[in-house]
């Protein structure tokens, strides 16, 4: 068990109603990777499994010459039903994987769409939403079983987004509701934009952190910041308590930061290369993904919760390495 050793540092906030996001700043990258949404213009995709559909895995080529990243809360849309990526996966070159994902389009399982490629999606899974879903992994880790979200309580979180927001869709989908409300979302997203040589997002509303995105290669982060930060808005938009007058506060978001990295970090299993580990600390869940001490992707969110001794013995990690 040991703590993240990279270091890394906030910028001025970009500021808009109760949503502020802080740009991060950290070493410079050595590994080369893409973003799913770059590379499946170099042949990259994600589909259905060729033996037969599973809700929870998807199958994803890369027979580019780079590695690809898939990060965690991500969404792909298409084929028999839209999905989230559970955690981050690098993916090597020439490489092909199965990696576990949530089903976020629970009234929807077409299979006539079975060999259709999935499409990146315009956003990406909330911070709360995010945030479940690692404290359900951690419960199932804690009980001896598989250490993966609950479909069942990300279909419910979905569900209760829908109905909050007052979105009908007819395959409970949750794209439905960042198209449908749109404009309540651009109003917060659309003014926060990527910084130059921005590798991550610290995400507050009402002063208090909602989540830190942390990918190490600038362009990487680029790709997904978008995404990510409709995320945000949506979270923003959700009725919460009004924790202070001011949006942007830096000592807030500078503790969580240090909380992140002072964090314990234990092993857990990827199907793609590097080092992963979950995050375990006080009122803190979160995950990292490394290689050769570069990390390569990072998030975290608060927790009412401390998880610190909550998993034990776990399998070793993949250890393979890029070609």
């Amino acid at each position: 068990m040991d703590t993240l050793t990279t270091q890394l540092t906030l910028g001025e906030p970009q500021v808009v109603g109760p949503l502020a996001v802080f740009p991060v700043f950290g070493p410079t990258p050595v590994l080369e990777y893409r973003a799913y949404s770059t590379a499946i213009q170099h042949g990259a995709f994600v589909k259905e499994l060729d033996q037969g559909a599973s809700v929870n895995r998807l199958l994803v080529g890369n027979p580019t010459d780079r590695a690809l990243l898939l990060y965690e809360g991500e969404q792909v849309i298409g084929a028999q039903q839209d999905r989230a990526m559970d955690s981050n996966v690098l993916v090597g070159a020439g490489a092909q994987i199965e990696v576990p994902v949530s089903c976020v389009e629970q009234g929807r399982w077409d299979g006539r769409r079975h060999d259709e490629h999935f499409a990146p999606a315009p956003h990406a899974d909330d911070p709360s939403l995010r945030r479940t879903k690692r404290e359900s992994a951690l419960r199932s880790a804690e009980q001896g079983l598989a250490g993966r979200p609950a479909q069942g309580e990300v279909w419910h979180e979905v569900g209760s987004r829908l109905q909050r927001f007052g979105v009908d869709s007819e395959s409970s989908k949750f794209g439905d509701l960042f198209e449908q409300r749109r404009g309540e979302i651009g109003a917060l997203a659309d003014d926060i934009e990527p910084s130059a040589d921005q590798v991550g997002a610290l995400a507050c509303v009402g002063g208090a952190p909602i989540a830190l995105d942390v990918i190490g290669r600038p362009e990487v982060f680029a790709a997904l910041h978008d995404r990510l930060v409709q995320g945000y808005a949506l979270d923003a938009l959700s009725p919460r308590p009004v924790y202070g007058r001011d949006p942007a506060d830096p000592t807030r978001a500078g503790a969580f930061l240090a909380r992140v990295l002072g964090a314990s970090r234990r092993p857990v299993p990827t199907p793609g290369l590097g080092d992963a580990h979950t995050l375990v600390g006080d009122r803190l869940v979160g995950g990292s993904l490394s290689v050769e001490d570069e990390v390569i992707a990072l998030c975290a969110f608060p927790s009412s919760t401390s998880w610190d001794g909550v998993i034990g013995e776990v399998a070793r990690p993949s250890r393979r390495r890029l070609r």
